[in-house]
């Protein structure tokens, strides 16, 4: 069904977000969707699929595609996850290719050697904004931009230049004014209040993985994955059953904990995340499962929603 014709905008399209691991893709993502969408931890590789928001932007309906990192994987999920992130940077009208300032700022900012990599291998001829993110770490010492802009703009013509704070929501508006600008003029693609096309049931399993990766750090995160064996709405509550699946027993016993006390902090903060986003109550009731080589096997990552388009064994240098 197309929206009304008083709802129509005078721009609409795609908007993939693309970059390195952890320089807040997904933070970005849900500071201008103003919803806490998509999962954000401080653990690199957290966004495994690409994740669709939309929203309306002055005369323009903006659709944002978060994408997992782009970095040099090691199993065929990681191979997959490039793929659905250079596929979404093919098929958008703009490309917002994301850096961050790092951690311990110097003097001699440089665009990080990945950055470099991931440039090259992107269409020269896309319509490409650059984020540099995370701006509040420079403090004062914002005129370090200047040589690092400088830089970047060698590397490729970028119709944009866009200095951000995902975090602090500083730029963010000055940049949605810019990928407004870059859309094609046509109507919008969405209805007026559509936000994404995953069901809640894939927010469900993400708020769980979510979980699992803040309370066990850098301990297991890259071997686990969260299905969601029921998913029942009731008359006043809605009942979620979900497996945690892990490589090994040692990794089940860290998530589960000592008397299942760290298993039973995840379900209650996993809870509480889904209740925000459904705005009714639920019961989620955890498992944990111990499935060796899933990151390999082509039938697990299926099974999980883990589907390339265009292949998953391509490497990535």
């Amino acid at each position: 069904m197309k929206p009304p014709a008083e709802q129509r905008s005078n721009r609409s399209g795609t908007a993939a977000i693309v970059g390195r691991a952890n320089v807040g893709k997904s933070t970005l993502l849900n500071t201008a969707l103003r919803e806490r969408l998509a999962i954000v931890t401080p653990t690199p590789q957290t966004t495994r699929d690409r994740i669709l928001g939309v929203l309306r932007h002055g005369d323009a309906q903006i659709a944002l595609l978060d994408t997992p990192g782009l970095h040099r994987p090691r199993s065929r999920l990681g191979r997959r996850m490039n793929t659905m992130a250079r596929d979404a940077a093919r098929e958008a009208d703009v490309l917002v290719f994301v850096t961050a300032i790092p951690k311990n700022v110097s003097s001699d900012l440089a665009p990080a050697g990945r950055d470099v990599e991931i440039l090259q291998q992107v269409d020269p001829e896309s319509r490409a904004i650059l984020v540099i993110n995370k701006i509040d770490l420079l403090g004062k010492n914002r005129s370090l931009l200047l040589p690092l802009i400088e830089q970047f703009s060698k590397l490729r013509s970028f119709s944009a230049i866009v200095p951000i704070s995902a975090l602090r929501d500083d730029g963010v508006n000055l940049l949605l004014d810019e990928i407004a600008s870059l859309l094609p003029e046509r109507g919008p693609a969405y209805e007026e209040d559509f936000l994404t096309d995953r069901p809640v049931r894939f927010f469900a399993s993400e708020y769980v993985r979510e979980q699992v990766i803040l309370a066990t750090k850098q301990e297991i995160p890259h071997h686990v994955a969260v299905t969601i064996e029921r998913f029942e709405e009731g008359v006043h509550v809605t009942h979620i059953d979900a497996t945690v699946r892990c490589a090994r027993e040692g990794q089940r016993k860290i998530i589960i904990g000592k008397g299942g006390e760290r298993l039973k902090g995840i379900g209650v903060a996993a809870r509480q995340r889904i209740e925000s986003l459904v705005g009714r109550q639920v019961h989620l009731s955890l498992w944990v499962t111990i499935d060796q080589g899933w990151p390999e096997s082509a039938h697990a990552l299926d099974s999980l929603g883990y589907v390339s388009v265009s292949g998953d064994d391509e490497a990535v240098s």
